[in-house]
Formats: C-alpha cells, sequence, structure tokens
C-alpha cells in the first residue's frame, strides 16, 4: 500500500471531492480555518455553519483540479453562491483557505 502525500500530490477533483465529505462527516473537528480564511468570511458576512454547509452540500463541486500553491494543492469547492478554497493536511485533516460570496 503506498502512502499519499495529500500537501503535495494532486488528488482527482472526485476524489478530492469525496474525501472532503468524508472528513466533513467522520473528522469534522479536524477542519481547521486559516486566519485568512476567517477574515474573509467576516467581510462576506459568512460564518463557520456556511462553510460547513458549503462543504456537505450535494451541489458543491470542484469544477477544476488542484492548484498547487505555497507548498499544497489547493481545492476551490463551490456553490452557486459561495466558494471555500481547501487544503489537505492528511486523508483526515483539512485546512479551510479562503471563503467568499460571489458576485453575481
Amino acid at each position: 500500500m503506498s502512502i499519499i502525500d495529500y500537501r503535495a500530490q494532486r488528488l482527482d477533483r472526485n476524489h478530492a471531492r469525496k474525501l472532503i465529505l468524508e472528513i466533513a462527516q467522520r473528522h469534522p473537528a479536524q477542519i481547521r480555518f486559516s486566519n485568512h480564511a476567517l477574515e474573509e468570511m467576516r467581510k462576506d458576512n459568512m460564518t463557520t455553519v456556511d462553510v460547513f454547509n458549503i462543504i456537505k452540500s450535494p451541489s458543491a463541486k470542484i469544477l477544476h483540479e488542484g492548484e498547487m500553491e505555497r507548498g499544497t494543492y489547493r481545492y476551490r469547492l463551490e456553490t452557486q453562491n459561495m466558494m471555500v478554497v481547501v487544503a489537505f493536511d492528511s486523508k483526515t485533516s483539512l485546512a479551510i483557505v479562503t471563503a467568499w460570496r460571489k458576485q453575481l
């Protein structure tokens, strides 16, 4: 069995989406918010509950493959109205990098 470095190896967007949902369901205490995410969320009047709702929403999609930035692959999870950028720390741990409301 090979060990996957969830920070440095890009996952297929469908696999990433499934893993995000699994972490939210089985390991919600392992989801951390960066200071930047919390600041951006405040600017857009978003809460951590909003982010958890996006993560768990069946309508939330990752439309593009992960992008490498600052040593980790990041994935944009989006709904019609909001966007959440996440990075995996491990198979059971997730960082919310940033989040915002889309301008319609």
